[in-house]
Parts: structure tokens; sequence; C-alpha cells
């Protein structure tokens, strides 16, 4: 026992894995809210239901940007807590050059658009 080496974590890279996962799992409900969505716009009859079928829309929408939002604002300050030790490893140096600004404008321009869509395609 006293030959094997105690694993020391590094509390931001505990805090950046469980971000990508919080954000893997709004991406998957985004997913199924906008899929639902759509479903209905397209498929059901909603003549007279606008205003409501509205309602799911926008806030799928909202959802999409505010917890993309939040997962990426996350992401970097766990990459920004990082200790030096795990500053020097390859994974780190790749990471924290990721463009984060670029992905919430991304984040927030697919979540306007596809509500966007979704109603142009229910109010005609």
């Amino acid at each position: 026992m006293a030959g094997l080496k105690s694993e020391i974590q590094d509390q931001s890279l505990t805090g950046l894995f469980n971000a990508i996962r919080f954000q893997l799992a709004g991406i998957a409900i985004a997913f199924m809210a906008g899929s639902v969505n759509y479903a209905f716009v397209l498929f059901a009859d909603t003549i007279g239901h606008e205003i409501a079928l509205s309602v799911p829309i926008l806030a799928a929408a909202l959802f999409t940007m505010v917890w993309g939002d939040a997962t990426l604002q996350s992401q970097v300050a766990n990459i920004k807590d990082a200790s030096s030790k795990t500053k020097e490893t390859n994974a780190y140096k790749y990471i924290s050059v990721q463009p984060y600004g670029l992905l919430r404008v991304m984040n927030f321009s697919l979540a306007v658009a596809l509500a966007a869509s979704q109603l142009s395609i229910l109010f005609t």
C-alpha cells in the first residue's frame, strides 16, 4: 500500500466536467422540446391555438438561452480556477483557448432562429 500514489483531484476539473454534463443534458432537453414544438406546428391543427402554442416555443427558446449561457459561463469559471499543474497539460491548453464568447453568441442565435422558425410556421 505504501507504493500507491494518492490521486489528487483538481476541483476545477470536476466542476468543468459537471458543467459539460449539465450542458449535454440541456442540449438533450432543448432538442426534445424543439422536436415536440415542430411536430405540433407542422402536423397538428393549430388554428385558434396560436397564442397557447407560442408559450412552449418561447419557453424552449428561453431555456436554451439561459441553460446554455449558464453552463458555458460555468465552464469558463472552472477553466480560470484550474491549478498550475492542470494549466501545464495539453488538455488545458486546448480547452482554455476555445471561443466561449462565440459559443455563447451561437447558442443565443440558434435559440432565436429556431423559435422564429417555429413561430413563423405557426402563424402562417
